[in-house]
């Protein structure tokens, strides 16, 4: 009996060493053939590398995903083609090594500049009214993001589900301008329920420790605009939107009057206006 279980190791461990040098040799001999020759030239050409975030004391700005081929998915693909091909290149992210989303107990007060994408953010009160800004954002096809009070979202459902449905972002404000815990992570649930998704980002237009503690134990990050418009948007953002500024617009008649001028004189100036899980995402088009 122990002869035959020795038998039986013996035979396992030649299989596996043999599985293992068969491997190698595939190895050995795909990195001699032309194609993957090219390939690993073009990837040493075209290879972006990831950028970290950066942490500034309290604060963190998001990094940005790195990008490389895949020379074995590439190479697979194109052997069955029979020669180099740029559009059977298969590329792949590279994730930076230091990451907004082992943050959560820092704020965030931009994008990482990266790309021309900015993000227009909402403030909604259980009083407030958003039809018009979001009847604005469709017609001037652009996306906004709006926190909403945990109010609102118990009596305005369909407004809210309205919001998704036109791909716009909602994230949870406050619970009727607190932050209790229990009726915060309720409204958290509802925000789950009507919208299919998981809340991101808490609101908070200065270094509040009560948002971030609370947000941070809910894996939420917190923002704080880049910069606050309460009155004259237009003079507001006039010269002072750079990439990735996240701008806070309150809702109130004058603001809604000269947001369509104030989104038009963005995209004068090249912005293009995200979500803004959009604008902090790390990742990088892999399209290229």
């Amino acid at each position: 009996m122990l002869k035959n279980g020795m038998k039986c190791l013996f035979t396992s461990l030649f299989l596996l060493f043999s599985f293992y040098y068969t491997e190698k040799a595939i190895e050995i001999v795909e990195q001699k053939d032309p194609i993957m020759k090219r390939i690993e030239e073009e990837k040493k050409k075209e290879e972006k590398l990831a950028v970290d975030a950066v942490i500034n004391g309290s604060f963190v700005t998001p990094g940005y995903a790195g990008l490389t081929i895949d020379s074995k998915k590439s190479f697979t693909k194109m052997k069955k083609y029979g020669a180099y091909n740029d559009s059977l290149v298969v590329w792949e992210e590279v994730k930076p090594v230091i990451s907004k989303e082992d943050y959560y107990d820092k704020y965030i007060t931009t994008g990482n500049g990266v790309t021309s994408n900015i993000a227009l953010v909402f403030p909604v009160k259980k009083e407030d009214s958003i039809k018009e800004v979001k009847e604005i954002l469709d017609e001037k096809n652009v996306l906004g993001t709006f926190f909403v009070d945990g109010i609102f979202l118990e009596t305005k459902k369909e407004e809210v589900i309205t919001l998704t449905s036109r791909f716009h972002e909602v994230e949870l404000l406050s619970y009727d301008a607190k932050y209790d815990p229990v009726l915060f992570e309720a409204s958290l649930d509802n925000l789950r329920s009507f919208t299919n998704q998981k809340g991101k980002y808490c609101y908070a237009e200065y270094d509040r420790e009560e948002v971030l503690s609370l947000c941070q134990k809910e894996h939420l990050h917190t923002i704080i605009p880049t910069l606050k418009i309460e009155k004259n948007p237009y003079h507001t953002v006039k010269g002072k939107v750079r990439n990735g500024s996240i701008l806070s617009i309150l809702i109130t008649k004058e603001n809604i009057g000269e947001l369509p001028i104030v989104i038009d004189y963005l995209k004068q100036r090249g912005f293009v206006m995200d979500t803004l899980d959009n604008l902090l995402s790390e990742a990088r088009n892999i399209d290229k």
